[in-house]
């Protein structure tokens, strides 16, 4: 899975320049519901896995926190892995909003656990909110491409 390191340092080299108020997009968390959206959870999970380690090694982070959320983000986005429901315009773009809401909560969970400490309100008004319009955006933008993917079957 190099391309998620790839996309990885893209995130912490070049998103940033991406930004707008201040807030740009999760590159690695859009590839990882993506990944859930056209294989499914079980691989999705993984992605998600990796592309976590990735990024808290890039970001200096809590090793771990971006894995785990990410994990948990893919295990939701998976539902909507199905060719029929996938293919419609929202879903993507639902997933991608979920998704961000998802991870952020399991991610700042995370930190908070460990010590870090946060303005609830300012957290959500100012970086989660716009983070997840942004995120959906993307995914919007991205859907048709999306959907020339091919699906891989989802078996337990």
């Amino acid at each position: 899975m190099p391309a998620l390191g790839a996309v990885a340092i893209f995130q912490v080299v070049v998103a940033p320049r991406l930004a707008l108020q201040g807030v740009y997009p999760d590159l690695v968390l859009l590839l990882v519901i993506a990944k859930s959206l056209l294989a499914g959870r079980h691989d999705a999970v993984v992605w998600g896995f990796t592309g976590g380690f990735w990024m808290d090694i890039l970001s200096g982070g809590a090793v771990g926190a971006s894995s785990l959320a990410l994990m948990t983000t893919a295990l939701l986005t998976g539902i909507g892995h199905n060719a029929i429901f996938r293919r419609h315009l929202f879903v993507p773009f639902i997933a991608a909003l979920s998704g961000t809401l998802v991870f952020s909560l399991v991610y700042v969970g995370i930190l908070n656990i460990v010590g870090f400490r946060f303005q609830p309100d300012l957290l959500f008004t100012e970086i989660v909110v716009p983070v997840c319009l942004y995120n959906g955006a993307v995914m919007l933008l991205a859907t048709p491409l999306l959907n020339r993917m091919p699906e891989k079957a989802d078996y337990p």
